[in-house]
């Protein structure tokens, strides 16, 4: 299938969505507005980032139809100013994605996603999420940092599926074995962290790109000769690499110009003998969570 600007996955969502991790209310107005007006009609927040409201503010600027856009949103599975507390249970869950949407000035959301499987009453948020769909409060509903066990735990249950699951993927983290899973069940795959072998990842005080910088120096060149031969950024090699693999890919920044070229990913093709060099950059190493010193992908204790 040839990719262009207008192409979509099997849920409906354009395969090049703009992510607002780590920005603030005020940068993510702004950042959203201009990701809009550069022609990026997928928008991906969440509860944890703590700037829904600049989020929704962007959208309504931006002025476009909302029959035109895509916006998920998730879930964090515990109240998020102190993950000591209470995990959100049945009703909270509901309450949470009502005050969401207050937030982003929505009536719905197409997707929205449990952040990842971190509390033992998920299986309860799981019917909580079944049932904001059925109220119109969802489009779609799904998972973010689900393993294949995590997965099955909801499938096994004779429960609705995720309709997708967003994971860390990147040619260190390919997710060989767990892509493979959701292409059988038909859970549609989506990309975050796709820029997190790059040398200039998550630069800033505080960020984490500085966790496990040794093991992305081999790739860094790899990456960057396969940039050179097609004349596009780095950044725009992972991206592509991503949806070439059948992903949808977000794209983060607060600076115009990027937040365009990011943008630009269906004028040029990665080959198939540079796409197995890049695949052989695996292994089976995430980067972003490592960051942050707590790994999702890690399932907890079945219950």
């Amino acid at each position: 299938m040839k990719l262009t600007e207008s192409t979509r996955n099997e849920i409906g969502m354009p395969v090049v969505g703009f992510g607002t991790f780590q920005l603030s209310d005020d940068q993510a107005e702004y950042s959203v507005t201009e990701a809009l007006k550069a022609g990026f009609r997928h928008i991906d927040s969440s509860e944890a980032y703590y700037n829904e409201e600049g989020t929704g503010r962007g959208i309504k600027a931006a002025g476009v139809s909302r029959d035109e856009l895509f916006v998920t949103t998730k879930l964090f599975p515990a109240p998020v100013k102190n993950y000591s507390q209470t995990d959100k249970n049945y009703s909270q869950t509901i309450e949470t994605l009502k005050n969401q949407l207050k937030q982003l000035q929505l009536d719905y959301v197409d997707l929205y996603l449990i952040h990842a499987p971190l509390s033992e009453l998920r299986m309860e948020q799981w019917n909580a999420f079944v049932e904001l769909k059925k109220l119109g409060l969802a489009k779609h509903i799904g998972v973010s940092n689900y393993n294949i066990a995590t997965i099955k735990e909801i499938l096994d249950a004779g429960l609705a599926k995720p309709e997708a699951n967003q994971i860390e993927f990147h040619p260190i983290s390919a997710q060989v074995e767990l892509t493979r899973y959701m292409k059988e069940n038909a859970i549609a795959p989506i990309a975050y962290s796709s820029l997190a072998p790059l040398s200039t990842w998550r630069v800033e005080e505080g960020q984490g790109g500085e966790v496990l910088a040794e093991i992305k120096k081999e790739g860094q060149q790899i990456i960057k000769e396969v940039a050179t031969k097609l004349e596009v950024s780095e950044a725009r090699v992972l991206l592509r690499w991503g949806l070439q693999h059948g992903y949808a890919v977000l794209t983060k920044s607060s600076k115009p110009e990027r937040i365009r070229e990011n943008f630009n990913l269906f004028d040029f093709e990665i080959s198939d003998n540079d796409m197995e060099r890049l695949n052989q950059l695996d292994q089976n190493q995430a980067l972003a969570w490592a960051a942050g010193g707590l790994d999702p992908m890690a399932a907890p204790p079945l219950k």
